[in-house]
């Protein structure tokens, strides 16, 4: 179960009415395109009674917590879903608007749970807080039977993927022990979302883990918690993944070739691909991606032209980890060459082992996200050590002058 925290930015359940003005803080950051999108998708029930059944709660189904909103304060505070307010130029399922007097971000998904589900889902992850986790604020559901998710603005922030492959003379990610940094933020906050908020993620990749600040100062968050649990894109039994998935009523109706297979290339697992369920397996697949590229600076999957053949080549991230994991100069080549060569190797090669135990294909053999989390945590404490040791003193003046 999630813990709750009462603070200045709380509200009663009667607070979430419209007309009024109180509201939560939230911050800025930047974002990319390509990963919010979701396309809408219809209900087994009328879709008016879709928004009223979210409307429709009593007071004490949200205690202190302003998480319902309704579809018509959104789209005001959105100027009906105006291309001016979109995050990102080319994406029409993310916003950025003033919801009650402060900005915040507002996503678009498709919604194929029943109402009642959602609102019970959100009263639990409502109370779930945690540092490394952009922070959910609402939800309204829309007439056309579409789910709509406030989120926390994180100030000054940038997608890690954006840091990652942009042409930037400097980045914050320059040193060791800021990718290791973001890799302990990251695995952190995923084994909160395993262990504490009981839900799965589905959605894990550079492109939602968002990285504010620089130096001691740097910190990362992961965006979109609970949106697939809310939407409902997760079996029904995803808290207990030691029983078999048996289908729910609206997974028979579909069957395993209707259902649609969502996600961002590159970190989706294997058995996803075959047309899966989401877990907490599949989220440890994506977080072993996010290593790789944390490691390496390159894309999950990147396509390549051969001269020679004139045709394009697939590389695959795994692979090219797999490869340099026998350690030496195989591994100095393959990491990141702007660390420029200035990382403890054998660091390196613990965290590619940890990071290809993650994106096992069988997904019995991936680790539990407790395990993982540790793993990163002690080599973060390590990288610090070893920054230590080769950082130059600023306390040395050094004077030319003649004695």
């Amino acid at each position: 179960m999630c813990k709750s925290k009462s603070s200045g930015a709380t509200a009663t359940a009667d607070s979430v009415v419209p007309s009024t003005s109180r509201s939560s803080s939230t911050h800025h950051h930047r974002n990319t395109n390509g990963t919010y999108n979701s396309s809408t998708s219809s209900l087994s029930t009328t879709s008016s009674s879709a928004a009223s059944s979210l409307q429709a709660l009593k007071q004490g189904s949200l205690p202190d917590l302003p998480l319902l909103l309704t579809f018509a304060e959104l789209a005001a505070a959105t100027s009906n879903f105006a291309p001016s307010h979109r995050l990102a130029p080319s994406s029409s399922n993310s916003f950025r608007c003033a919801l009650r007097g402060h900005p915040a971000a507002v996503f678009r998904r498709a919604l194929r749970r029943d109402p009642p589900e959602v609102s019970a889902r959100l009263a639990v992850l409502g109370h779930c807080h945690h540092a490394a986790i952009a922070r959910l604020y609402g939800a309204a559901a829309s007439p056309d039977g579409s789910l709509f998710l406030a989120y926390e603005l994180v100030p000054d922030a940038a997608p890690l993927s954006a840091l990652l492959r942009g042409n930037r003379a400097f980045t914050p990610l320059a040193t060791w022990t800021a990718r290791l940094r973001v890799a302990a933020n990251a695995c952190d906050a995923l084994s909160y979302v395993h262990l504490q908020a009981g839900t799965v993620h589905n959605r894990l990749s550079s492109s939602t883990v968002l990285v504010c600040g620089d130096g001691a100062r740097l910190r990362a968050k992961i965006a979109h918690f609970g949106a697939a649990d809310l939407a409902g894109e997760l079996p029904p039994d995803y808290s207990d993944e030691s029983q078999p998935h048996p289908a729910s009523a609206r997974h028979r109706r579909t069957g395993s070739r209707g259902r649609r297979i969502e996600g961002t290339r590159g970190y989706m697992a294997p058995e996803i691909i075959a047309g899966g369920a989401p877990s907490r397996r599949s989220d440890v697949f994506a977080l072993g991606v996010l290593l790789l590229e944390l490691l390496s600076g390159e894309e999950p999957v990147r396509y390549e032209h051969n001269k020679a053949t004139g045709e394009y080549e697939r590389t695959s991230l795994i692979e090219t980890a797999a490869a340099a994991a026998g350690g030496g100069e195989g591994m100095r080549r393959w990491v990141d060459r702007r660390l420029k060569d200035s990382f403890p190797v054998d660091a390196a090669e613990t965290l590619t082992a940890v990071a290809l135990r993650c994106v096992a294909k069988d997904p019995e053999a991936r680790p539990e996200m407790s395990w993982v989390a540790a793993k990163v945590s002690k080599l973060f404490l390590e990288a610090q050590d070893w920054a230590d040791k080769f950082r130059v003193p600023t306390d040395i003046s050094v004077s030319f002058a003649p004695r």
